[in-house]
Parts: C-alpha cells; sequence; structure tokens
C-alpha cells in the first residue's frame, strides 16, 4: 500500500513537474508571440507611416503638375482670345481700310480742288494713327490680362507651397514628438540597465561573504594583470628599441664594409708601381744600349775610313779575317737578340698573366664584399618587414630560438693580401628542436686607411630570431 502511495505521489509531482514545465513555455510562447506582435505592429506603423508620406508627397507633386497645367491652360486660353479679338480687329479694320480706298478713288476720279484733297489725306492719315493707338491700346491690354493671370497662378502655387510647408512643419513636429518619446524611453531603459548592472555588481546585495572574498580576489587579480601589461609594454618597447639599435649597427657595418671594398689594395698599388718602374728601367737601358751601338757603329765607321786612307798595303788577309769574325760577332748578336726577344716576350706573357690573376682576384673579393653587404641588407630589410607586418611571428619566435653574428672590425698583420672567412656554427641547446645557433663571420681586411688599421678587434654580436 505504502508503495501504491509512493508511486502515486511520484506520479503526482512528476505530473505538476509536467504542468509547471508547459505552463512556463506557454508563458514564453505568450511572450514570444506578444514581442512579435508587438514588433509586427510597430514594422506596420512604420511602413503606414512612410508609404502616408510618399503618398503626400506624391499628391503634392501632381497637384502642382496639375496647377501648373491649369495654369497653362488658362494662359492659352487668354492667348487664344485675345488672337481672335486681335483677328477681328484687324479684319473689320481691312474693311473699313478697303471702303474708306475705294471713297478714295470715287473721289479722286470727280474734280475736287487740291485743298480738299490735302484734308482728306489729312483725315486719312490722322485714321490710321488712331488705329494704330487702338492697336497699341489693345496689345497693352492683352499684357495686362497676361499678367494678371499668370499673378493669379503665382497666388495659387504661392497657397499651394504654403499648405505643403504648413504640412511639413506638422509633420516635423511629429516626428519631432516621437523622437523625445524615444529618447526618453531609452534614458528610462539606460537607468534601468544601469541600476540592474549596479545591482549585479554590488557584493553587499547578495548577502553572502564568499561572493565577496571571490570578488576581492578578482579586484586584485586584475591589478596584477594590469602592473603586468605595463612591464610588459615596458620590455616590448625596450625590445623595439634595441631591434632598431641593432639594424641600424647593421647598417653602418655595410656601409663600412662598401667603402672598404671602393678603397684600392694598397699591396696591388705597391706591385704595379713596382712593376712601372721595371719597365721604365728596362725602356732606359734599351736607350742606353741603342745609343752605345750607334756609337760603336760611328767608331767603326771612322777606323774603316782611317785604314783605308793609311794603308794603301794590300792587307787582303787581314780583311777577310776581320770580315770573318764581324760576320761572326754579328750571327752571335742576332741569336742573343733573338734569345732577348723571346724571353722578353715570356716575360712580358707571365707579366700579363698575373695582372689578368690580379684582376680576377680584386674583382672576386669585390664580389664577395658587395655579396655581404647584399646579405647584411637584406637580412635588415627582412627584419624590418617582419617588425612591420609580422609582429607576433617575431615575439613567438624570439621565445623559441636566437642566432647571434660576430662582425669583428681587426685586421690582421700576417695576411696583408688574402682575405679569410670562417664560419662556425654551434648548438646551444641540444634538447630542444628549435635551438639557438651562434654565427661567427670573421673578415680580415687589409685597409689602406691608417685610421682605421689602429681599430681594436671589436665583435659585433647581432642577435636575431630564427625560425
Amino acid at each position: 500500500m505504502t508503495s501504491v502511495i509512493e508511486r502515486l505521489e511520484q506520479e503526482k509531482y512528476s505530473l505538476q513537474r509536467e504542468v509547471e514545465l508547459k505552463s512556463r513555455m506557454l508563458d514564453s510562447l505568450n511572450s514570444e508571440f506578444d514581442v512579435l506582435k508587438n514588433q509586427q505592429k510597430h514594422l506596420l506603423e512604420q511602413q503606414q507611416a512612410v508609404l502616408e508620406r510618399k503618398l503626400a508627397v506624391e499628391h503634392s507633386e501632381f497637384k502642382n503638375k496639375v496647377d501648373k497645367l491649369m495654369g497653362d491652360l488658362d494662359e492659352s486660353r487668354l492667348l487664344e482670345k485675345q488672337l481672335r479679338h486681335k483677328l477681328e480687329s484687324q479684319s473689320q479694320l481691312l474693311i473699313s481700310k478697303t471702303e474708306e480706298l475705294c471713297r478714295m478713288r470715287e473721289q479722286a476720279q470727280d474734280t475736287m480742288s487740291s485743298e480738299i484733297l490735302e484734308l482728306q489725306i489729312q483725315n486719312s492719315d490722322l485714321k490710321s494713327f488712331t488705329d494704330v493707338l487702338q492697336l497699341d491700346h489693345q496689345e497693352l491690354k492683352y499684357r495686362e490680362q497676361q499678367l494678371e493671370l499668370v499673378n493669379c497662378n503665382l497666388q495659387k502655387q504661392l497657397a499651394t507651397l504654403a499648405n505643403s510647408k504648413d504640412e511639413s512643419e506638422k509633420q516635423a513636429a511629429s516626428l519631432y514628438n516621437e523622437l523625445e518619446k524615444l529618447r526618453k524611453t531609452s534614458q528610462d531603459l539606460q537607468i534601468q540597465l544601469e541600476q540592474v548592472l549596479h545591482n549585479a555588481q554590488d557584493p553587499n546585495s547578495k548577502g553572502n561573504s564568499l561572493f565577496a572574498e571571490v570578488e576581492d580576489k578578482r579586484a586584485e587579480m586584475e591589478r596584477q594583470l594590469i602592473s603586468v601589461k605595463i612591464q610588459y609594454h615596458s620590455l616590448q618597447k625596450q625590445h623595439t628599441f634595441t631591434k632598431q639599435q641593432m639594424l641600424r649597427m647593421k647598417v653602418q657595418i655595410s656601409n663600412l664594409i662598401q667603402l672598404q671594398g671602393i678603397r684600392a689594395d694598397p699591396a696591388q698599388l705597391e706591385r704595379l708601381q713596382f712593376m712601372l718602374s721595371e719597365k721604365h728601367s728596362e725602356i732606359e737601358t734599351l736607350m742606353k744600349k741603342v745609343e752605345k751601338l750607334e756609337q760603336v757603329e760611328a767608331r767603326e765607321n771612322q777606323s774603316v775610313g782611317v785604314s783605308r786612307e793609311a794603308e794603301i798595303v794590300d792587307e787582303t788577309y787581314y780583311i777577310d779575317l776581320l770580315k770573318m769574325q764581324l760576320s761572326n760577332s754579328k750571327k752571335d748578336a742576332e741569336k742573343l737578340k733573338v734569345e732577348l726577344s723571346m724571353a722578353r716576350m715570356k716575360a712580358l706573357s707571365e707579366s700579363q698573366r698575373v695582372l689578368e690573376l690580379e684582376r680576377k682576384l680584386f674583382a672576386a673579393e669585390n664580389a664577395l664584399k658587395q655579396g655581404r653587404i647584399d646579405i647584411i641588407n637584406l637580412q635588415v630589410r627582412n627584419e624590418e618587414l617582419q617588425i612591420k607586418y609580422e609582429p607576433n611571428e617575431v615575439k613567438k619566435t624570439q621565445a623559441s630560438g636566437c642566432r647571434r653574428e660576430k662582425f669583428p672590425i681587426h685586421v690582421p698583420e700576417d695576411t696583408p693580401d688574402v682575405k679569410t672567412e670562417t664560419s662556425e656554427i654551434k648548438a646551444v641547446d641540444e634538447e630542444t628542436p628549435h635551438c639557438s645557433t651562434v654565427k661567427k663571420v670573421l673578415t680580415p681586411i687589409k685597409s689602406s686607411d691608417p685610421c682605421r688599421n689602429s681599430l681594436p678587434n671589436v665583435p659585433v654580436t647581432v642577435t636575431e630570431s630564427t625560425r
């Protein structure tokens, strides 16, 4: 029995809960229905007001058009009436003129005196003048009627404009009243919202000490968060400043390397000057030898002439001996000349090869310097673009790893002509996959500037983020 009662109680409780749920759902549906109904009603009222305004505007436009057409019609009717009246007056004048002309012809046929003819002519002139005056008077009347009609049309337009102005003023007043009502309702809703927010944020209104403790902790955490944000922004500014300083240092290093590449190599200049002095000395020695040979030839010619004048005795044996010695010496001289020319050609070719190799070496060194400058400029440009377009990525990569580049400016004395470059890459953290690396680029360069050679070995350390 008790189990049956408990079961019935449970069913009763479940049915009550279902009834409450259904009633709540019905209330929510009724409220939604009321809200939708009010929204639809408001939308219909707005659409009706918009349509009424459009109809009023169109009605006023059509009314203005009709008034304008009526005014044009009245003007055309008045003009037609005036033209008809003018036509009638002109026809009457024409008839009277024809009659007068007939009378004048009849009178001209009769014998009359000259005085009567003159009087008749004057009379006809006066009549024509009076007719012209009558026509002018009639034209003025027509003009007056037209102006009256125009004035009447303008008065009608003024009345319509006054009516439209009154309607627009009434409409503006109604819109202003509606705007004031909406403003008041919005102010009331804002006040209610502020009250609700204040009540929701007030821990005393809840009557719960635990909520107050949570609010105190939340306020303390907010203060700590604000202080951490301030520190973060200051560190970020410091980091950007150091980054800019690093970029400026890189640019200065690239400019220094470029200036050093523009300067000529003093060792090469010394070699070229030494070779030039050797060539000048060779030219001087050759000139001296030529002068000596000319002097020897002149002496031989003089000695041959003197011997021919002094000795008349038959000395054929000595002459043949001297000729043989002379021919042998000439052959030896020609051989020596050929060997000398061959040696000179070999020396010249070797010097040309040396010069060509020195030119290639100098061009390769310049290309190497330019490549280093381009690499530094590209790194600077890449970092600037990363800072500009991907600041978040730069921050993430800074947390993962960094790379250091050292650019020493020391010039060793034992390598004046050869420029060496060594790069060593060492892993700093072997446990993480994104480890930072240290890159040392040692570029000893002998400069012709004494002030530059006096610089100490100052390695420039540059930290970069690696992806």
